[in-house]
């Protein structure tokens, strides 16, 4: 696999990850690839690093969580920018040809305080509240078979950030049009950003999402789909409605809100 970090030219706009599967023979990589591939379909996912030689045998990713259309203009005083998750990098046969799967290592579990997971049944067009002091340093998990939904993480402040399922479409849609300050730059608050999910499992699959005070990371089926987005919210969100957006009953499996630990002091 061939990575290439590419800038402008990613498919939400600006910098992005692509690869490529081929051979290499030590000198020239070959790659009979037509399609564009992603690493993440995200706006903040560019010029990732790898590790090999870890002690568990894995490929290890660490993305600059950034986009070139408004890193210098970023709202923040004493940092600029973070990294991504550390990833494991795996390729998987889907569909008779091999795909990149990039998903949390292990070691982060030792950092999230598992709570009791539940069944969480809306029912039919319907929509269903979890309040919060702060998502913003949290995971949400669950497993479903829905294809059509809506997370909305909102505050006090009128911000929202939007993650919805859309199965007719096959896409999956990340807007923080409104999700809290993105007026410093106009590219940033401009347009939703879509993932195709062309292939997505017509049974169940995992979600799972971390929120931090100023970033959204979304893994789809265990990292078979996957976006990351920077956010600057007025203020922590508070209220997660989950919306059913079809005519029949959205059953969630081992759902949980969990909380994550800090790294910094």
């Amino acid at each position: 696999m061939l990575l290439i970090s590419i800038n402008p030219g990613a498919p939400n706009g600006g910098s992005g990850t692509q690869y490529f599967i081929g051979d290499f023979d030590g000198q020239t990589f070959t790659s009979d690839q037509k399609e564009n591939r992603w690493v993440d379909w995200g706006t903040d996912n560019y010029a990732g690093v790898t590790y090999n030689n870890t002690p568990n045998g894995d490929r290890v990713f660490i993305g600059w969580m950034s986009n070139w259309l408004y890193a210098a203009k970023t709202p923040t005083e004493k940092w600029r920018s973070a990294m991504t998750l550390p990833r494991k990098l795996s390729m998987k046969k889907i569909a008779g040809d091999y795909c990149l799967f990039n998903y949390p290592v292990q070691g982060i579990n030792a950092n999230v305080s598992e709570k009791t997971d539940k069944t969480m049944v809306v029912a039919a067009e319907t929509n269903q509240l979890i309040t919060s002091d702060n998502f913003n340093q949290s995971e949400i998990r669950f497993t479903t078979s829905s294809k059509d939904f809506q997370l909305k993480f909102s505050n006090g402040n009128r911000n929202e950030l939007l993650l919805t399922m859309m199965g007719e479409d096959r896409t999956f849609f990340l807007d923080r049009t409104n999700s809290g300050i993105v007026d410093f730059q106009e590219d940033f608050g401009k347009g939703i950003q879509q993932m195709p999910i062309p292939d997505l499992p017509d049974g169940e699959y995992e979600v799972r999402v971390f929120i931090d005070r100023s970033s959204v990371e979304v893994f789809i089926n265990n990292g078979q789909y996957v976006m990351t987005s920077q956010i600057f919210p007025n203020g922590n969100y508070t209220d997660l409605t989950i919306g059913n957006l079809e005519d029949s009953e959205l059953l969630m499996k081992a759902f949980s809100v969990n909380d994550v630990k800090r790294i910094w002091n």
